[in-house]
């Protein structure tokens, strides 16, 4: 069988990575409370949320179980497809949540895992719908139309493009920096010895 051609399927894993970063960001330091990284599913609600924090718990895993929904049902297979981009959510919400417990500016809550996975779930029917009132199909017609064949991967590229560009990093190789921090740190090394006075 053929292999489907879909941007779907990479923009969802491009959207579980930045998930992922956005959950357990600052990435440390890490510590272990002494308790199962799973009990915040029986703790108690933590009374310290906002709207913000709801709508952005509910709509940050919308786009999640919409690609994920959508890859499944670009594969032809439409019995499931709901359930797996909730399923997906839901585990990945779960995991995320988890982690968090090892991290000590983060606050793992029940209620952020049922909205993050209510969220996938809107966006798994949102993708169903979609494809229901033929817009995807449409979509393809398009993109057949105006772009060359085999650029599914491409574009989740095109479009996180944009995205990079509001946040550049520093390159040291790219930006010229190589002399300076070769010298800060090979001087510990090099300094005393007959090679320092002929580096530059």
């Amino acid at each position: 069988m053929p292999q489907v051609q879909t941007s779907a399927r990479p923009l969802a894993w491009l959207y579980a990575a930045l998930i992922v970063y956005a959950s357990l960001y600052p990435f440390g330091p890490w510590r272990d409370q002494g308790i199962a990284p799973w009990s915040f599913v029986t703790a108690p609600p933590s009374p310290y949320w906002t709207g913000f924090d709801v709508g952005a718990n509910f709509l940050g895993y919308v786009p999640l179980g919409f690609w994920v929904s959508l890859a499944v049902l670009r594969l032809g297979q439409t019995q499931g497809a709901w359930w797996r981009g909730l399923w997906v959510s839901a585990v990945l919400s779960f995991g995320m949540e988890a982690l968090q417990s090892y991290l000590p500016m983060r606050v793992p809550s029940q209620i952020d895992w049922l909205l993050n996975s209510l969220g996938g779930g809107v966006g798994a029917g949102l993708a169903q719908a979609m494809e229901r009132r033929g817009v995807l199909l449409r979509y393809s017609a398009l993109r057949k139309r105006w772009f060359i064949e085999n650029t599914y991967g491409a574009l989740p590229l095109l479009i996180t493009w944009p995205l990079a560009l509001l946040f550049p990093l520093t390159i040291p190789l790219g930006l010229g920096q190589v002399q300076e921090r070769a010298h800060a740190t090979l001087q510990p090394w090099l300094s005393g010895t007959a090679l320092w006075p002929w580096w530059p």
